[in-house]
């Protein structure tokens, strides 16, 4: 028997066997166009993943033109220290709710994605920290409050939270008013979690807390508290106990070691190193070795890129990891096989096969659409099928997954020939239609099949079409 082209053509009396080899290969029937992908090493800057920068000293200094360099730079999500040392003792001015809104508005401009931490100190060095001061409880909470409709009005160019607030750096220890006792903390974890829209993820310095609040590791977005809330390691890897992250007593720091590591696959996972200054006889794990180990471990999704490089980051670079390290840091979506109809009519429903890879250390925790994009050979109009059923989110680390979903052309969509591509938008309508918000597959352009980046359209050319009737 002859070898079947790429682009079945079923006609009598080949049509059974066409729709036999189609559906037992990925499950889409009749005619189909199929293609594979090349995966790539490159380095890919994609939405609320890998290193961030600062945004300045406080959110309120950040300029349109370091947002632009950062973006430029490959960064594509900035920590905001928001600052209210001001503010301690009284509400918020609308002023700062006004400024705060045009930082994230900077942030959309640029395409970025933030990290707020709104904090009331930030004590100079890895040791002032015993005399910092916070807020009292009901003025925090008065705070939260003001501050909610701000952040509901900007959670698209929210990549996470960072529950702040309390104690030195808003790091949740050393609270001059208490906050760190089992009643206060709870209120502020409540309080912040209402403010967030419930598809956006908080993050807090302490596993024991979490721990103390759901003893259980809770599932993927069970809609309990605690699927909402992860951890931001603000001293990872710099000594046994991570400077004060975990226990002194070995077994309860391993306890709480495999609770923050099963925790990282429902919520995310950040982190900056540190210079563990604080700390008695430290052995900070610096080798490649341990970074590979332990970021595949936490799932991690970010980490500072400028502290503290000079016991970490150099001897990364040195070692000859820091580029895996960079790759690997959240999600990394290689793209593997694609079988799709190759003939559809308009006002009809096609079918298609998806195979990829997610290699990353982590999921993609925010919401985020797939879509098959359709781009007329002579007219080069485009077609966006949104594909309502596939959620990237479940794409877990390490895994190879299947994806199997119709999708309807609308009627009155023109006849012609269309090429195929796939795009992954931000799951925000505000932010749905900007190509910079668009996870970019980590695959090899590959000429001798079409299949390229388009980075005007946010997509990945698959190098197969679609016939419209």
């Amino acid at each position: 028997m002859p070898k079947m082209p790429t682009t079945l053509q079923c006609l009598l009396p080949l049509a059974l066997l066409c729709a036999f080899s189609a559906q037992a290969a990925g499950g889409v029937a009749g005619a189909t166009s199929e293609t594979t992908f090349r995966p790539t090493d490159a380095g890919i800057a994609n939405p609320e993943r890998g290193m961030y920068v600062w945004a300045n000293d406080s959110l309120a200094a950040w300029t349109p033109a370091q947002a632009d360099a950062q973006f430029a730079a490959g960064y594509r999500i900035v920590y905001a220290p928001v600052r209210l040392d001001a503010y301690a003792g009284a509400p918020l001015p609308q002023a700062v709710l006004d400024g705060l809104s045009a930082s994230f508005a900077t942030a959309r401009r640029a395409g970025l994605k933030l990290i707020p931490r709104f904090l009331y100190n930030y004590p100079a060095g890895e040791t002032a920290y015993r005399n910092a001061q916070d807020a009292p409880l009901a003025r925090v909470l008065e705070h939260i409050g003001q501050l909610k409709p701000v952040l509901a009005a900007n959670a698209d160019v929210i990549a996470y939270l960072q529950a702040g607030f309390v104690g030195a750096w808003g790091e949740w220890h050393t609270s001059s008013n208490d906050l760190t006792a089992a009643g206060p903390r709870t209120q502020i974890r409540d309080a912040l979690l209402d403010a967030l829209p419930p598809d956006r993820f908080l993050q807090l310095r302490y596993p024991p807390y979490l721990m103390a609040w759901a003893p259980q590791v809770p599932r993927w977005r069970d809609g309990s508290k605690a699927s909402r809330i992860g951890v931001h390691n603000d001293c990872f890897m710099a000594s046994n106990t991570d400077v004060g992250t975990y226990s002194e007593d070995a077994a309860t720091r391993q306890r709480q070691h495999a609770y923050t590591a099963a925790l990282s696959a429902v919520t995310p996972f950040g982190a900056e190193t540190c210079n563990p200054a604080d700390e008695p006889d430290p052995t900070p794990r610096t080798n490649c070795d341990d970074i590979l180990r332990e970021g595949s471990r936490f799932g991690l999704t970010y980490l500072n890129d400028t502290y503290y490089r000079g016991l970490f980051h150099t001897r990364w670079e040195a070692q000859g990891c820091m580029a895996q390290v960079k790759r690997s840091m959240g999600y990394r979506f290689e793209l593997a096989t694609l079988r799709h109809s190759a003939d559809v009519a308009a006002g009809r429903s096609g079918e298609l096969a998806l195979t990829l890879r997610n290699s990353g250390w982590a999921r993609a925790f925010n919401p985020r659409g797939v879509q098959l994009l359709l781009k007329h050979r002579t007219t080069g109009a485009v077609v966006r099928l949104a594909l309502p059923s596939v959620d990237p989110r479940d794409w877990l680390p390490g895994r190879t997954s299947t994806v199997t979903a119709r999708f309807a052309v609308p009627a009155g969509t023109p006849a012609g020939i269309y090429d195929v591509l796939l795009a992954l938008p931000d799951g925000a309508a505000s932010l749905a239609g900007d190509a910079r918000y668009s996870v970019r597959p980590a695959n090899a352009d590959d000429a001798g099949k079409s299949q390229r980046w388009d980075d005007r359209l946010g997509a990945f050319g698959a190098g197969t079409t679609l016939n419209i009737r």
